[in-house]
């Protein structure tokens, strides 16, 4: 397998930490609503903020990305978690520095409110308003905020949202459609949302998958890079990099990233990108946009092509892991073919399974472990933006680890502990190797 990422664009914005450290509640009635039912526990979700609520305990409050305006050239964004808990009666206002935000349980399921931030030289006022996130109150769906206690940490990654994959474009084949489909299970999986195919996409990919496997046999010979196409080598070429493929099929992005597998089917190849080090980061990445796939056999050789476009990152983007927290049938190893190939283990490849997290932004993480069932330690390679050259181009916001060997049956957990945001944290879940 081959991977190749070009530059994310990154738009120069001035950026305000919204970092609220105390809260003060003002408010009147009980967690009950004036019918006397109580709002939902769980998530809850906004464009504006969001929040969890536990037994009238609402925490985890995130402010969104904001656009920050004042006057001259004061402006940017502001956004970020709110630290806290506290007690939600029905009616309440927050009040913390420059931030107000008051709020209502208009129902079981829905809230809203206001909200007044002031960042200093600029402020944002507005609405906000927050749904219940169906699923995940119930303790043993991914969807619950500790993922049925199989995330035990301090910060936990998702959750879940249970979104409805959007249609996909009209002319995708039906191995476009399967692809796309398989993709958006996993990502409901890990707890961030669908990317959906665009037929811009679609064409760049398919029209690459094409193109290399009509003249697999010049590629061999002249060693060229799969991802890269050579208009002498005849029919079919669309552009010599993924950039230029995918200004010719119309798409514009300044950040884009393109996987290739040589496996024959859809699942060969999206469950070989999963397995690696590298090419599952934007299977797994919050910031991928919109995809494309193709997948062509031509003269005994054969390809898949994805395509992924990203947007901007925001600090309010879910942390990303894998295996997922609870989740059961992980495999016992990896072979280790992936290219570039991660550094090997001492005793060289196969290694146990590739495990990876993926923070909203770089995180120092101070220690990090993986234990058996019994709690024994499992000796494994560690990768990071500091000691792997290619983390760092690919995605320097996430840490991999995998065991020197192929481990065993049963379950395992890791732990990283890690400074966020200037503060210490644990992030510790557990997942199952076989059944």
């Amino acid at each position: 397998m081959k991977i190749q990422t070009l530059a994310r664009c990154r738009r120069p914005l001035r950026w305000f930490a919204l970092l609220l450290p105390t809260l003060v509640v003002l408010g009147c009635g009980s967690g009950a609503l004036s019918g006397g039912y109580a709002p939902k526990n769980g998530k809850w979700q906004g464009a504006e903020l969001s929040f969890s609520l536990q037994d009238g305990v609402l925490d985890n409050l995130v402010l969104a990305e904001q656009a920050c305006s004042g006057e001259g050239a004061c402006g940017g964004l502001i956004g970020g978690p709110v630290e806290g808990s506290f007690a939600a009666p029905s009616v309440f206002t927050l009040v913390s520095g420059g931030a107000t935000i008051k709020g209502t349980f208009t129902s079981w399921t829905q809230a809203s409110g206001t909200l007044a931030v002031d960042a200093g030289c600029c402020s944002v006022v507005g609405l906000w308003t927050a749904d219940w996130v169906p699923g995940s109150d119930t303790p043993d769906q991914p969807g619950s905020l500790n993922w049925g206690g199989a995330s035990t940490g301090t910060i936990h990654p998702g959750p879940t949202l249970k979104r409805t994959p959007p249609a996909s474009p009209d002319g995708a084949s039906q191995v476009q459609v399967q692809a796309s489909d398989w993709l958006d299970a996993l990502r409901a999986q890990v707890g961030v949302g669908p990317v959906p195919g665009h037929a811009a996409l679609h064409q760049a990919a398919q029209a690459h998958a094409e193109f290399y496997t009509l003249h697999a046999g010049q590629y061999q010979a002249s060693g060229l890079s799969p991802h890269n196409e050579n208009a002498s080598f005849g029919a079919g070429f669309t552009g010599a990099t993924v950039g230029q493929r995918l200004a010719a099929a119309g798409y514009a992005s300044g950040a884009a990233s393109e996987v290739m597998a040589f496996t024959g089917s859809v699942p060969g190849a999206m469950q070989g990108w999963l397995d690696t080090v590298y090419h599952r980061l934007p299977m797994l990445d919050p910031t991928s946009f919109e995809m494309g796939f193709g997948l062509a056999n031509s003269g005994g050789a054969q390809a898949e092509v994805m395509d992924v476009s990203a947007v901007q990152g925001s600090s309010a983007d879910p942390i990303v892991v894998y295996p997922w927290p609870g989740q059961t049938g992980v495999p016992a190893g990896w072979s280790g073919n992936e290219g570039p190939q991660p550094p090997a283990p001492p005793g060289g490849y196969p290694c146990g399974p590739v495990i990876s997290a993926r923070f909203p932004s770089k995180a120092t993480v101070k220690l990090h472990s993986l234990k058996d069932a019994q709690g024994n330690a499992v000796p494994h390679v560690w990768l990071d933006a500091a000691n792997d050259p290619n983390m760092q181009m690919f995605d320097p916001t996430t840490v991999v680890l995998y065991a020197h060997t192929p481990v065993a049956d049963g379950d395992y957990v890791v732990r990283l502990e890690v400074q966020v945001a200037g503060q210490d944290q644990v992030l510790e879940w557990r997942f199952r190797v076989g059944p």
